[in-house]
């Protein structure tokens, strides 16, 4: 009776008690040997694996492959640790890593191979999850940094280049509190406290510093980060640029503020001329007043209602710029007509002011395509506001010229002037200001930005210019000119 040799047995064990796949194989390819592993990686038992060829795990796209690396281990050598793919039985396909070794007797002579076989099933499942949250991170639009305890950075995705100036190979390494101004790092110590205690830290706001020094306001948030059996080695950061964030909120209150403004300054400009329409009113109701008074007091309701019409025609004409529902109508005009239009409506307020309008004509007429009441609004606006800021004694002119392919309409005044700083708030919607700084002259401040507007429509341009106080002011419009009627 023969006894099998010890260390035979002792290797078989560790075969059959193998985690990896241990299959052996004659030169025909005939499969000899099957341990558990096999079974349970590819379907077979060892019954239905022993005595058929190794051809059974071999997919089809995958035989050429086979046969080289056949070739290869048939002139001795071994092939080591590299991935493939096999079938199990029930047809699917398992990524595997793959070792093939030629089994040699004591002469050296191949009698067949070995192959073992490693499921990387699991590991390609934890790399496509390592891919996908890999590009989770890096396609984010918050900034995402992890760092281990000691606040040494270890990962820096694109969002965080972005917010703060550093490329990951600037930072990745170095302290977090690169990034942390100095006022701020005692946030640092407590964040870390946190963490190391094993608690997230909840959202707050707070500020770090971009490359280039400047601040950056940002939410920001931090989670521990633990193995598998529970050990903090880390902390991830998100954080999140909130300076849009801020300044969206600050223009919505500086428009709450403005819009309060407004409709103060609405109240008040409406109250004047409707008092007085009231109170002229009941006093012609109440027959109290003479002949002569009652003409003044018809005079008076008639100018304070005009005031009243002209106000509320603004406040529609603004909503309308606001709503994009601003229509013209255009036509072929004479510039000269306009202007002509416009300075017969305002010369009446400006000969009883005392100041003088002259116009100035170009020598052949000009045509542009224009809305022609808009353009008087325009010009009555501009001539207005020289007359009502401009002294008795005072001039106004206005003058025609060809400009290249456009028509230039100026219209420029001795009076009050406009202080440098204020030139550029002069077309801002609800801006009044004179020389003293003050708005003696009322009005909603909506007539010249209004004009800008109008203008624009047009596809021309509006300039201010004046030389400071007391040195009078210049607008100056530009519009297309056109070619015919």
């Amino acid at each position: 009776m023969n006894t099998l040799d010890p260390a035979a047995l002792r290797l078989a064990a560790v075969v059959e008690s193998s985690d990896d796949a241990v299959i052996s194989q004659g030169l025909s390819g005939i499969i000899e040997t099957w341990n558990r592993a096999a079974e349970r990686l590819f379907g077979y038992t060892a019954a239905e694996a022993i005595g058929h060829p190794i051809d059974v795990i071999v997919p089809w796209d995958q035989r050429p492959e086979e046969d080289q690396v056949i070739a290869r281990v048939l002139r001795g050598e071994s092939v080591t640790h590299f991935e493939t793919a096999a079938m199990t039985k029930a047809g699917a396909i398992v990524p595997i890593s793959l070792s093939i070794s030629p089994i040699l007797t004591p002469d050296g002579e191949i009698l067949g191979m070995s192959r073992i076989a490693r499921d990387l099933s699991a590991q390609k499942d934890l790399e496509r999850q390592a891919f996908r949250l890999a590009a989770i991170v890096d396609s984010s639009v918050d900034a995402i940094i992890s760092k281990d305890l000691n606040g040494i950075i270890q990962s820096w995705n694109n969002a965080a280049e972005r917010v703060f100036g550093y490329a990951a190979d600037e930072v990745i390494g170095k302290s977090i509190l690169l990034i942390i101004p100095d006022e701020r790092r005692a946030e640092e110590d407590k964040v870390l406290g946190r963490i190391r205690a094993g608690m997230a830290v909840e959202p707050f706001e707070t500020v770090r510093r971009r490359k280039d020094g400047t601040p950056v306001e940002i939410s920001l948030s931090v989670s521990p980060i633990k193995t598998p059996t529970g050990s903090i080695i880390g902390a991830s950061k998100i954080a999140r640029d909130i300076t849009l964030q801020r300044q969206l909120a600050r223009q919505a209150e500086e428009a709450n503020r403005t819009k309060d403004e407004f409709l103060a300054m609405l109240s008040h400009e409406l109250r004047t001329p409707l008092n007085a329409v009231l109170g002229y009113t009941r006093m012609l109701q109440m027959q109290q007043l003479d002949e002569r008074r009652q003409a003044r007091a018809i005079d008076v309701i008639e100018r304070n209602a005009q005031i009243l019409s002209q106000l509320v025609s603004d406040v529609l004409d603004i909503s309308r710029v606001v709503t994009g529902k601003m229509a013209l109508t255009l036509t072929t005009c004479e510039i000269m007509d306009v202007v002509c239009t416009a300075v017969d409506i305002v010369r009446p307020s400006a000969d009883g002011k005392g100041v003088a309008i002259h116009v100035e004509p170009s020598p052949a007429p000009l045509l542009v395509t224009c809305d022609s009441d808009r353009m008087q609004q325009v010009l009555w606006n501009l001539l207005n506001n020289a007359v009502k800021f401009t002294s008795r004694g005072g001039r106004v002119d206005v003058s025609i010229a060809r400009r290249e392919m456009n028509v230039e309409v100026t219209v420029r005044d001795t009076g009050i002037g406009i202080p440098p700083e204020a030139l550029p708030l002069v077309f801002q919607r609800f801006w009044q200001g004179d020389a003293g700084g003050h708005r003696p002259q009322g009005g909603l401040g909506l007539g010249l930005a209004l004009a800008r507007h109008f203008i624009e429509l047009h596809g021309g341009t509006i300039t201010v210019q004046s030389e400071g106080v007391g040195r009078g002011a210049t607008f100056t419009m530009l519009l297309p000119a056109a070619t015919s009627r």
